[in-house]
């Protein structure tokens, strides 16, 4: 049904298409990857307390609940009128330059004030690239293994990019192997030199669909709009899932660089670690989509959590000490390298089938707000629990600038590094389980949307014909 008219509105998926919807990924990611050791540099360099590390990335989950349902909307309504999102992900990407560049080459002299406020300018710049970059996914493909494979590419450039980030130091441009603030300075350049002709290709090789038709012209604002998706089961099971698991996720994000530096004594092997889940992750996106495709990404999902599971279970014996701590360490960046490529490409796949059942039961599109609340969830809660974790790692009596730590660190560590994060992982996939929505739901779901869409368009070419047929009577 979806090919009998207008084919124009369904562009087809093929490299190409994918390769320009990925491109700009690669600078951007290259900038977020800094977020992983950003409350280690900004404590372990710049002399900020960990209280005040967690206390801005507080404040910045709270501003992000107001700004990403906004941009989410805006998306929404723009692309109804213009059939494009481009404006959004383009300015978004640019204004990310400038901001990494002041949030992570901040001098000698930092304020929390300071901190704060680069740290909100960068995240509303990658806010306005992120959501609307990932709705365009769902509507340059419509089939649901279509997604998969957009999300796989999607998937591959970020973890291109996190590999480009660990290689930085490991260059001849810095001092050691360890993450320091100049290997911040050449991240930035690096993302700067990078952008440009990645967005280049994505504005010349991206199709771009005409105006999406609104089958019901309800004048909302972005309140009502979350209201009305509170209506979408799926959609609230999806985001507790989200929100779960990358509570658990922020454990990693909050502990690991300063736990390997100032805990093990092992900063100098952090960038190989990190650079050894980047290359097992990119050795398994094309297995793991083919897994996907097979299985299911509900499925494909909780395997992912499976080996999350299996990463945080090695984390109090790497705690220990022992002589095989760094081996431990190894088979958990392993571990989670796997987990990483699966999550990628069914975690955002699933949420696209999510939001065409709220598109098909409202007659709205909705999906960036969708995306939004995806976004919202994944920042607020990562930004929460990072808070958490260090709040309650300084709470044990973790130290990160301290040559020696008390014995009851070890208990607090492991409970935080591994038992919380299993905890809520497991929480996360059992939401994810509940979700009705299955291939071949979609499947019905997509085909009565094509549906509704040919006989919008067929509807208005007969209201056209008639409207010339009366004026040139009247003529």
């Amino acid at each position: 049904m979806s090919n009998q008219r207008h084919p124009k509105h369904v562009p087809a998926l093929n490299t190409l298409t994918s390769l320009a919807y990925s491109a700009p990924v690669v600078p951007v990611l290259l900038l977020i990857a800094s977020t992983n050791v950003l409350p280690g540099i900004y404590s372990k360099y710049y002399g900020l307390s960990l209280a005040a590390v967690s206390l801005a990335m507080l404040i910045a989950g709270l501003f992000d609940a107001f700004t990403d349902p906004s941009i989410g909307y805006w998306a929404d309504r723009y692309n109804a009128r213009t059939g494009s999102r481009k404006p959004f992900v383009i300015g978004g990407a640019l204004f990310l330059i400038p901001s990494a560049w002041f949030l992570l080459n901040p001098g000698e002299s930092v304020t929390f004030i300071y901190f704060l406020f680069w740290y909100l300018a960068f995240y509303l710049a990658y806010t306005l690239f992120n959501i609307p970059h990932l709705t365009v996914a769902k509507e340059v493909c419509r089939r649901s293994d279509d997604r998969n494979k957009i999300f796989a590419y999607r998937s591959l450039a970020g973890l291109i990019a996190f590999a480009i980030f660990m290689v930085i130091p490991m260059t001849s441009l810095t001092e050691g192997n360890e993450i320091t603030p100049q290997v911040m300075h050449y991240l930035v350049v690096t993302a700067g030199i990078l952008l440009l002709p990645m967005l280049y290709i994505y504005l010349r090789y991206l199709p771009t669909s005409a105006a999406r038709p609104e089958f019901s012209k309800k004048s909302e604002n972005p309140l009502r709009a979350m209201r009305e998706l509170t209506n979408n089961s799926p959609l609230k099971l999806y985001l507790l899932g989200t929100a779960s698991y990358f509570i658990a996720m922020s454990s990693d994000t909050a502990l690991k660089f300063l736990v390997m530096s100032s805990y093990l004594d092992m900063g100098k092997y952090f960038g190989y670690l990190f650079l050894l889940t980047i290359i097992v992750s990119i050795i398994v996106v094309k297995p793991g989509l083919w897994f996907i495709e097979r299985v299911g990404k509900k499925k494909g999902c909780l395997v992912a959590f499976a080996f999350n599971i299996l990463s945080f279970s090695a984390m109090p014996l790497v705690l220990l000490k022992g002589d095989y701590s760094l081996h431990l360490y190894a088979f958990y960046s392993l571990s989670l390298g796997i987990s990483t490529a699966l999550a990628n490409i069914a975690f955002y796949s699933i949420l696209s089938d999510v939001s065409d059942y709220g598109t098909l039961k409202s007659g709205i599109d909705r999906s960036a707000t969708c995306f939004s609340l995806q976004s919202l969830a994944q920042k607020t809660f990562m930004a929460v629990g990072i808070a958490i974790y260090i709040a309650l790692a300084d709470r044990f009596g973790f130290d990160p600038v301290a040559s020696s730590q008390d014995e009851g660190v070890y208990w607090g560590l492991a409970l935080l590094m591994g038992i919380v994060p299993i905890v809520f992982t497991l929480v996360g996939g059992l939401f994810i389980f509940l979700i009705p929505i299955d291939e071949c739901r979609h499947d019905i779901i997509r085909r009565r949307l094509d549906a509704r869409e040919v006989r919008f368009w067929r509807d208005a070419e007969i209201d056209k014909s008639r409207n010339e047929e009366k004026t040139l009577k009247i003529e």
